[in-house]
């Protein structure tokens, strides 16, 4: 993999020097690393610079805040390099690997693939769905699927289908494309306002060319709604060349990226019993301790926290009726994960806010001084579900609640285990 920082987006003196390189990163030049990656994926026949010609170079310019990567694999007349030449199912393993672990350090990635290279970015996705890699699967942050055959190409002969490695991929009902669309259909919800227990959401669209002879609008569009589709004029190639930043199908892409990079408003959502408290002196005693684990939380790179007490310094001034429910839950859906602040057994609407985060399927962690002070189905949550859904610690004071959460950092809602008991 190679990197390169850059002030302005620019091509390399030589585009095939690094063929044998799986990615090409073009990396914001700024003191800090960025947290977001777009990363291109070509497809049948193209190239990791050709395919795409300045589309690259207009993302790069209108996100700053993203890193712009390209993927080349080998495909069509490459795989003359008969030593050079896998199937797209061996591919797209390679390709989860590379999202699970080289590219680890990236928050959010958002993939765009042509024709081939989309469904090389479903069968990854698929691979990383299918081996439980729900970490990797988390940074997933969008797809853009231009002129893809979900369903494969009814252009691939039965003779092509079974002879060469492309063919076996886009030929119609292929297995691979069968398990790809499975697991889309019963695990993905490709609509970002979807927030559920049962699905991983990955947003999802797709760019059509009404001028396209090599994928039919039904292969390209399988499962999207209308809104998430969008058919611009052109053919199969041109589609992913805009000459200009006004063309439509770099603006419907850009609104993608966008989207898909401001799902989530918060981090973390911090739930923690406020007018439980019968007197401002115990309101404001946790009240201090939950502004001490957001900073504990911020120091660990959860830079965006939402806790609705922030703006509250004393029992007097929170207002119940203010912090409507609706707000409440809005800001929920729109948090990456969630965090239970529970030092005592009080009645809180705390534990109906832990309730809804395992209904929209939040990782979390729930932070109590005993487990046995919480609501008898809430003491195995952390058993409860197969992808490890809650992480309970047991932290008999502030002080080692904060150094807990600065110990896990990054990894405090990743591999929830069983609860944990943390020394005073």
């Amino acid at each position: 993999m190679i990197a390169w920082k850059q002030k302005t987006f620019q091509l390399p003196d030589d585009a095939n020097a690094h063929r044998t390189e799986p990615v090409v990163l073009h990396c914001q030049d700024y003191a800090s690393e960025s947290e977001n990656l777009v990363l291109f994926v070509h497809g049948l026949g193209g190239s990791r610079y050709g395919t795409w010609k300045q589309f690259p170079k207009f993302v790069f310019e209108d996100f700053p805040d993203a890193d712009v990567g390209l993927y080349q694999f080998t495909s069509a007349f490459g795989r003359w390099r008969l030593w050079e030449s896998i199937d797209l199912d061996q591919e797209a393993r390679t390709f989860a690997g590379l999202l699970r672990d080289r590219l680890s350090h990236y928050k959010q990635i958002t993939l765009i693939g042509h024709s081939m290279g989309g469904l090389l970015c479903k069968a990854a996705i698929h691979y990383l769905v299918t081996e439980g890699d729900n970490v990797a699967i988390e940074r997933i942050s969008g797809l853009v699927l231009m002129a893809t055959p979900q369903l494969g190409s009814r252009w691939v002969t039965p003779f092509l289908g079974r002879l060469t490695p492309d063919g076996r991929a886009l030929r119609i009902h292929s297995q691979l494309m069968t398990d790809v669309q499975s697991t889309f259909a019963n695990k993905i919800a490709i609509d970002e306002g979807v927030h559920t227990r049962r699905k991983i959401t990955i947003p999802t669209w797709a760019v059509l060319a009404d001028g396209d002879f090599w994928v039919d609008p039904l292969s390209a569009r399988i499962g999207l709604t209308s809104a998430r589709v969008q058919t611009v004029r052109g053919w199969h190639t041109s589609i992913v060349k805009p000459t200009d930043k006004n063309s439509d199908a770099y603006t419907f892409v850009k609104d993608a990226i966008f989207k898909s990079f401001r799902r989530f408003a918060f981090d973390v959502f911090v739930a923690a019993p406020m007018a439980a408290f019968g007197s401002d002196l115990d309101y404001q005693a946790n009240r201090a301790a939950v502004l001490q684990l957001l900073e504990a939380l911020k120091a660990s790179g959860f830079n965006s926290v939402f806790y609705a007490g922030e703006r509250f310094s004393t029992k007097r001034s929170f207002d119940p009726h203010a912090m409507a429910l609706i707000d409440d839950i809005v800001a929920l859906r729109q948090s990456r994960y969630f965090l239970l602040y529970y030092p005592q057994r009080v009645a809180s609407s705390a534990i109906f806010e832990a309730g809804w985060a395992l209904i929209m399927g939040k990782p979390a962690v729930y932070i109590v001084q005993d487990d046995a002070h919480l609501p008898f189905l809430m003491k195995d949550a952390s058993q409860a579900f197969d992808t490890r859904q809650v992480r309970i610690l047991e932290c008999l004071t502030v002080e080692a609640a904060t150094e807990t959460v600065r110990k896990f950092g990054a990894k405090l809602f990743r591999d929830q285990a069983r609860s944990q008991m943390i020394p005073n």
